[in-house]
């Protein structure tokens, strides 16, 4: 996992989101290659949760708003 060591929470708070998203695919990559039930797997597969949630929490996607005529039920 010393791969990833640069992997910080503040690396991930300055990160681009092209960074963010290219170590993403490299934690994936070498998840796949990984024993899922090695402690190592799951380290590495929670900093991969922590790189998945600043992306979106830092570069949200564009979904629609609610428009006039939308059917959307809302969240009562």
């Amino acid at each position: 996992m010393g791969k990833f060591s640069n992997v910080t929470s503040s690396w991930m708070e300055t990160a681009s989101e092209d960074e963010l998203r290219s170590v993403e695919d490299e934690m994936r990559a070498e998840l796949d290659s990984m024993d899922y039930d090695s402690d190592d797997y799951l380290q590495l597969d929670l900093k991969r949760i922590d790189v998945v949630n600043a992306i979106s929490s830092r570069f949200p996607l564009n979904l629609p708003h609610r428009e006039h005529g939308w059917y959307l039920p809302n969240d009562d």
